[in-house]
Order: C-alpha cells, then structure tokens, then sequence
C-alpha cells in the first residue's frame, strides 16, 4: 500500500502528513502524543500499511512537533493554547481534503486532542479510539517528570532514558539507538526546544467531567497496565465520566501500545470502527 507525503495548507500553518489507503473507504486520523521528538512518523509508520487495508488514513505532525510549520510569533503559551491550535490544524486538515466526517486514534497529548475535537466539532467524528490517553486525572510519576525536562539536559542518553520508559520492556524497540537518533535530531533543534518548552511549561489540566459528558460518541481507550507515562488511573477516570466508553488494559505493555501490542490493538481498531455504522462521506 503506498504511502504519502504531503504538505497541506491549514490557515496560517504547512501540516506536514502523511496519508495513505483508499479515500472511498473510512478515513482515520491518528494524533501522535507529545513527547521529545514526536511526530507522526515516529508514532505511526510502522503501522500505517496495516490501517490502510481498511481506512483511507491521515497521520499529520501536530503544531509544535515534527516537520509542520510554526504558528507567527509571539508563541502562546501553556498546554490549553497549544492545543486549541491543534484542533483548529485538524479541522482545517479535514477541510483541505475534502473529509466530511472521521475516525480519530489519538495517543497520550493526541488522546486529548481526541476529546477535545469530540467536544469542539461533534458532527464531524464518529467513534473513536484513545491509547494512553491524557486528559484524565492521574497522579504525576517520576518518568513524566523526566520526559517533561528533557530541555534541561538535552542529550541523547538522557533521551533514551525517556524512551525506555514508555515501554513495559527494551525488547519493544529493536531498534532503541535508531529511535532515539532520529527523535533527537528534531527534539533539539532551536525553534522545536522553545516551542516544547512554551508548550510544557503549564501541564494538562485534566478535561472537565460536565465537558467530557458533551461527548455522545462510542469510545474505546486502550492502555498499557505498566503505563509509567500517562498512568492507567486517567483512563478509570476517563471511563467515569464518557457516556458511551469502554476500556480495554494490555498486560505486559506500556505507553506505547502500538509497538508492544499491535496486532491485538490493529484488531481492536478494525472491530471497533467496522462494528458502529458511520455516516458516509461527501
């Protein structure tokens, strides 16, 4: 299945995204989650090919992250303004290719952005998926504190510190010294370590229970039981508070679900999305 790259205009922004599968079939946006060096690529590549057998697919790099273009100067700050122009990025993404109505999988930041769209836009998603979700409330741990100053000691072993944290196990990532080189070259450019810090230096503040009650959409969250970055706490609490939401935990499996427990979670996505009618798109 072939992949592309492309650079789409979303107002003021050049999102870089990659898009692949068949546009007659469901679309599926997949947000990446925040860590050093995040991008589309490095969440979804690996499983991009697999996604297109059955959804025409669109992974974009998120304001502040990989290679999109950033926002005009001065820079807001904190996590709420960051993530208000990720919302207006995805619809204006939607908008550029003609896609009426989607399927989102966010992760972790992504995961919020998820439910954010869910509250802000309604009718232009159908049910989606979370993994590793923020959003929820959860108890701060010592690997999230570590990732979120990676600024402050920006070397690639302190990198790959962070990365063998979100994993249950280094066996995951076979290629760890290759991850941590790529996400480390964008991770400690100029432009991408002001925009982290702009972005990290207010945290998430969890989304409130009377929004998150707005959201009418089935929802399915998947976590990683030894979660040591987004704990599987905000989820549980996630879970109380979605109308329609169920919650499926992988044992042996950390943050990133998609490299620990991929052909179990590629199932879960095609049974989920395929098991609830969506509208068809225009």
């Amino acid at each position: 299945m072939a992949i592309r790259e492309e650079r789409i205009r979303t107002g003021s922004l050049e999102t870089h995204t990659w898009i692949a599968g068949d546009p007659k079939d469901p679309a599926l946006v997949l947000l990446h989650g925040g860590g050093p060096g995040a991008s589309a690529a490095a969440n979804w590549q690996r499983v991009l090919p697999d996604l297109a057998q059955d959804f025409y697919v669109i992974a974009p790099d998120l304001v502040g992250f990989g290679e999109t273009s950033l926002p005009p100067r001065p820079w807001p700050r904190g996590w709420a303004a960051w993530m208000g122009l990720r919302v207006e990025q995805v619809l204006a993404l939607l908008d550029a290719l003609q896609i009426s109505h989607a399927h989102l999988v966010g992760n972790s930041m992504g995961g919020y952005l998820t439910l954010q769209l869910l509250i802000e836009a309604p009718d232009r998603f159908g049910p989606s998926l979370l993994m590793g979700p923020a959003g929820g409330v959860l108890t701060p741990s010592p690997e999230l504190a570590l990732m979120r100053a990676f600024n402050s000691d920006p070397r690639p072993a302190r990198l790959k510190q962070v990365f063998r944290s979100f994993v249950y196990s280094d066996g995951s990532i076979p290629d760890l010294d290759q991850l941590v080189a790529q996400r480390f070259a964008l991770a400690t450019r100029p432009e991408a370590m002001e925009a982290f810090e702009a972005m990290m230096g207010e945290g998430p503040v969890p989304l409130p229970p009377t929004l998150l009650g707005w959201i009418e959409q089935p929802i399915l969250i998947l976590h990683g039981r030894f979660d040591r970055i987004v704990s599987l706490e905000s989820s549980i609490w996630l879970l109380q508070h979605l109308k329609h939401a169920e919650l499926k935990v992988y044992d042996r499996c950390g943050h990133w679900v998609q490299l620990e427990r991929w052909e179990s979670m590629r199932d879960d996505i095609r049974a989920f999305v395929k098991g609830h009618a969506s509208p068809v798109r225009v």
